[in-house]
């Protein structure tokens, strides 16, 4: 494989979170995956032991990747060892995300989320009748 250098002068990042990748230099492999449950429930008590991932098919389904229907060919030179970038400032890199300088070979990343609500619903408020306002 080609020897090359990564240089950046200043990185900023705020968050990297759920299974997210921050990559300066070449790799060959990538692999991320983030799975969720967000439970939103009004209630006095709250037993997270009753939620598990096996219980919702969002997360038995396999992943689906697409196929490129026609060959990618191309051709790259290479100079130059040096990939030089100035700053960077990110706000954040989140669910399963990648964010690399230099070449990424292959990434595969994964997120899966299941948002449950359990919330009552407000009451009916009632329609004003403007028709007995003679303004």
């Amino acid at each position: 494989m080609f020897s090359r250098i990564s240089k950046v002068k200043s990185l900023l990042s705020d968050t990297v979170s759920f299974s997210s990748t921050l990559q300066i230099g070449d790799t060959s492999y990538i692999d991320g995956n983030a799975l969720a449950i967000a439970v939103q429930k009004k209630s006095e008590t709250f037993d997270s032991a009753d939620i598990h991932f096996e219980n919702y098919d969002i997360f038995k389904k396999p992943l689906y990747i697409p196929r490129l229907n026609e060959p990618v060919i191309s051709s790259f030179s290479n100079p130059n060892p040096f990939i030089r970038v100035g700053n960077i400032n990110i706000i954040g890199i989140s669910a399963s995300s990648v964010v690399g300088v230099g070449n990424v070979g292959h990434a595969r990343m994964e997120s899966r989320v299941k948002h449950i609500r359990d919330v009552p619903k407000k009451p009916e408020e009632t329609p004003i009748d403007d028709s007995t306002n003679n303004t």
